[in-house]
This record gives structure tokens, sequence and C-alpha cells, in this order.
């Protein structure tokens, strides 16, 4: 959309930084909705994890569990360290 390509790691850094100013704020309180929350921001982070690093950035395939690289670029790596 525009030309931007938007990491799920950022999306997720926003859920966490919104929870934690509302908290901070004393918008609202631990409930299981902002515990949900919390978890999906996390998640987003931990499965976009490779893209927070420019030297990792955009190596690896996208899917609802981490991104992993796919195995054809793992063994050319291996071999070329």
């Amino acid at each position: 959309m525009f030309g931007l390509r938007v990491h799920e790691f950022a999306l997720g850094f926003v859920v966490l930084a919104t929870l934690l100013a509302g908290d901070l704020a004393g918008a609202w309180e631990l409930t299981r909705t902002t515990a949900a929350a919390t978890a999906a921001g996390s998640w987003l982070v931990i499965k976009d994890w490779r893209d927070i690093f420019p030297s990792t950035r955009n190596t690896a395939s996208w899917s609802l569990l981490p991104h992993r690289v796919p195995k054809k670029e793992r063994a050319f790596r291996t071999h070329v360290r």
C-alpha cells in the first residue's frame, strides 16, 4: 500500500507501546483484553524478529509462525561461510 512495506514487528511495537502508555496514564487496568493485546503484540515482534536487524531484513519467508529462511538459502549460507 502506497509503496511501503510494513513489517509485523513495527505493528507489534506500536501495540505494546500503546498498551504501556495507557497503563502508565491509568487509562485501563489489566484485563483479558489487554492481556490478549499484549500477547498479540509480543507475537508480532517474535515472529518477525529477523526484520528488526538490517543485516537479516527481508531474508525469510512470511508465515503465521516465526518467519524462516527458505531451505535453499539456508544450505547456501552454511557453505558460504
